[in-house]
């Protein structure tokens, strides 16, 4: 017996030696790409609404601030900082004109509405985080009826509220499902000639017709994403050209606009990847050109109609193409000696930088120039860079994502090498999006639209591969990152299924975590947690020198921490651009010197921590 209890307080003293050390508070160091930018420079614009002489108004997101420009497009103004208090925002995502000339802003970080008079001079505000009346859980965007009440997308209560010009709150309509009249993340609104309230209802693929009472009158569109022209996938913005009675709807996932006539008819479909990526709004001025927020590449654009199509005019904001700017950057590695590498995704390139954060080199097209054209299929060019890897001899692997290969170069940044191309066989990919390598140099991709992982040794030669699309145990449905821990077990983040798996070396099943246990769905919505170890279409994977698991839990906004058994120990950051918060954090990396170094994507920054 007393031995026992020798072992288990023997026992205990370890635990409690090792969750000090997952536990301790985790300390913002630095960031790079958080400098302020100047009026021309954009980072990840959305919302867009137009005022009685025709100026334009953009929600500058990630900036934390309103854009005004003219119709040429030429910024007059800008309003606004990081912060709460008024005239302060905190990630604004909508913006809109009422009938009597007001500025209404959706800010969204704050969780409440903010509204100025035509000169930007503070009125009001309401709103808090919270599911009751008069609270959000994200507020998106915002229109105005003819009666001069607001209505606002609640994206995370999946429901919409409506105020009168007071802020006094009427009534709310919707709620969670796919039924008609229930919502999924709803994020677009307008209103028709005719008083309908459009609403992108964004997650179940569709649009749908409100009266201004919310009683549910039609749709267009199914469940089904799709590129028809009665489909959509993840729709977002609405706008209505007011003397026509058509419409525009930014469909997100597609990369395109899509008109529609006052019956609902579809008309033309305009833009495309990499033209458009990730576009949230359009919106006709007063000239009849098509502004549209093309949010991926952090700009707006210009297209001018012609009959029954639109084409490209020209583009407004500089590229975010600096030695410390990013567009979309997705993934952050260290090698042996300290450099720190980033894949700058929709610039299209590599960054390298040393020990001390000073830019040795880019790789990419045109010497990684990056900005919206900044896109090859060459050897030693990239297109949507992914994760990154590097093995034992400092040799840098890149996920070359649209180009559907793996590129190999050594330290410098010279090529060495590629495998892949576009196919379901073995040794093509179909988007990989994830690349690790154990001790022994052997390559495992996350192989994304296949739903697989495939291994090879270190000369590209095809060893094996397993998994395909669901949610039982080896299953997958869109993996993403990947790791190796110090027993050469590879991790998955199986990013639509909401977990993490954990597999031998020779794909054999061992564990896995997330939400529910890690049951996965098909659906993340049917699968969505925000307790303590859940996660939410997560992204990036990192394993510390203790065997500590590191997960960006990207939408819940946060990085989670687990022992190498799946067993949740801590979490740090929330939903904020305060420093040491996030915004969809993507890759992590736990440097030798034990800094934990993270992704924010969608602000485009890189943030430093230490316990």
């Amino acid at each position: 017996m007393k031995r026992l209890l020798s072992k288990l307080l023997v026992l205990g003293f370890i635990y409690l030696v090792f969750s000090s050390k997952a536990s301790a508070e985790m300390i913002f160091e630095r960031a790079w790409g958080n400098d302020e930018d100047d009026q021309n420079l954009f980072r990840t614009p959305v919302a867009l609404a137009k005022d009685e002489s025709g100026n334009i108004y953009m929600a500058d997101m990630g900036n934390h601030r309103i854009v005004k420009l003219n119709s040429s497009g030429n910024v007059l103004a800008t309003f606004g900082k990081l912060g709460d208090k008024p005239g302060e925002f905190n990630m604004p995502f909508g913006v809109a004109i009422d009938n009597e000339g007001n500025i209404l802003v959706a800010d969204t970080g704050n969780y409440r509405i903010q509204k100025f008079n035509s000169n930007f001079q503070f009125i009001k505000s309401w709103g808090s985080k919270g599911i009751r009346e008069g609270q959000f859980g994200f507020p998106r965007e915002i229109a105005i009826d003819r009666d001069n009440n607001y209505y606002i997308t609640d994206e995370f209560n999946h429901k919409i509220q409506k105020y009168n010009s007071n802020g006094e709150f009427l009534l709310t309509f919707g709620e969670y499902g796919k039924g008609n009249g229930q919502l999924a993340l709803p994020q677009g609104i307008a209103i028709s000639n005719n008083n309908e309230i459009y609403i992108a209802d964004t997650y179940n693929n569709r649009i749908q017709i409100f009266d201004v009472n919310g009683n549910f009158k039609r749709k267009i569109g199914d469940l089904q994403q799709g590129i028809g022209p009665y489909q959509f996938y993840h729709p977002r913005g609405i706008n209505f050209d007011k003397k026509s009675g058509s419409f525009y709807v930014a469909d997100t996932y597609n990369n395109r606009i899509m008109k529609f006539n006052n019956y609902d008819q579809f008309l033309y479909a305009t833009g495309g990847f990499p033209a458009l990526v990730y576009p949230n709004q359009v919106l006709r001025s007063e000239n009849g050109d098509l502004f549209i927020s093309d949010t991926g590449n952090n700009r707006l654009v210009i297209y001018s109609e012609m009959g029954l199509s639109a084409t490209y005019l020209k583009s407004i904001g500089n590229s975010r193409s600096g030695n410390s700017q990013y567009a979309g950057p997705y993934d952050v590695e260290s090698d042996g000696n300290g450099n720190i590498f980033v894949s700058d995704s929709f610039n299209h390139r590599i960054l390298k930088y040393n020990k001390n954060g000073d830019l040795i080199s880019k790789w990419g097209s045109m010497f990684g120039i990056g900005g919206p054209l900044g896109y090859g299929i060459y050897p030693g060019q990239f297109f949507v860079p992914r994760q990154i890897a590097i093995d034992k001899y400092n040799n840098v692997y890149i996920a070359d994502s649209v180009n559907h290969r793996i590129q190999k170069f050594n330290n410098s940044g010279v090529f060495l090498g590629t495998i892949g191309g576009f196919g379901t066989l073995f040794g093509y990919f179909q988007f990989p999006s994830g690349i690790a390598i154990d001790s022994r140099g052997n390559i495992f991709v996350a192989d994304s639209e296949n739903h697989r992982i495939q291994k090879f040794n270190s000369y590209f030669i095809f060893q094996k591969s397993w998994g395909n699309k669901g949610t039982g145990n080896g299953q997958f449905f869109q993996p993403m990152q990947l790791a190796i821990d110090s027993k050469d077990n590879v991790y998955v983040v199986d990013r639509i299924n909401n977990r993490i798996q954990k597999f031998d070396n020779n794909g054999k099943f061992l564990t896995k975590w997330g939400t529910n246990n890690g049951s996965g769905h098909l659906d993340p919505l049917e699968n969505w947690g925000e307790d303590s170890g859940d996660i939410f279409l997560p992204t990036g994977i990192s394993i510390d020198q203790n065997d500590l698991v590191y997960v960006t839990d990207t939408s819940n906004n946060r990085v989670n921490v687990y022992d190498e058994n799946g067993r949740f120990l801590e979490q740090f950051g929330s939903f904020s651009g305060l420093e040491g918060n996030f915004f969809s954090p993507q890759g992590i990396e736990i440097t030798d010197t034990g800094e934990i170094v993270v992704v924010d994507g969608l602000l485009h920054r890189i943030q430093f921590f230490r316990r």
